[in-house]
Formats: C-alpha cells, structure tokens, sequence
C-alpha cells in the first residue's frame, strides 16, 4: 500500500465525520481473511484516517492523526505551522 493510503484500518470509521473541510477520498481496500472475490473497497478521507501527516522521509514530520483546518501541523518537537505554510 503507498504511504498516503496508510491507514489506522478502523471497519467503524468508512464515513468521515469532519465537516466543513475539504476531504481528500481516496481508494481504501479491504480485504477479506480467506476470500480474495470478498475483498471491499470504499473511498476514505486520507487526511481523517491517515496514521499520520507527515512525509516518512521528514526528520520531524507533522504527526497529526485528524487533519483539518483550523488545526495546523505540529510536529513532535513541538513545532507548529498553518495548513498549506510554509513550515518555520
């Protein structure tokens, strides 16, 4: 799976429950245990159902797990900067 469709795999959370926000929906697969003809896909918000922000190659990359505005990033040194900025 490519690092931006990562996700915490909750069954209960296919609906994204942020409003006033643009979603980004993306394909999210899930399979069946035993039954590859069983396999699902439905689309999920990236931002409200990603482990996390940040890029994996970042030295200290956003780690907000629910992203939408106004919530700016914030990194785990405790950096923060606005969605869409530049980062400080």
């Amino acid at each position: 799976m490519i690092p931006e469709l990562i996700t915490g795999d909750d069954m209960n959370a296919e609906l994204c429950a942020s409003d006033g926000v643009g979603h980004d929906y993306r394909p999210h697969l899930v399979p069946h245990p035993t039954n590859p003809a069983l396999d699902r896909t439905y689309l999920r918000c990236v931002f409200c159902h990603a482990v996390s922000c940040g890029n994996y190659g970042e030295t200290d990359p956003c780690i907000e797990h629910y992203h939408h505005e106004p919530k700016p990033h914030r990194a785990a040194s405790g950096v923060t900067w606005p969605i869409g900025g530049d980062r400080p």
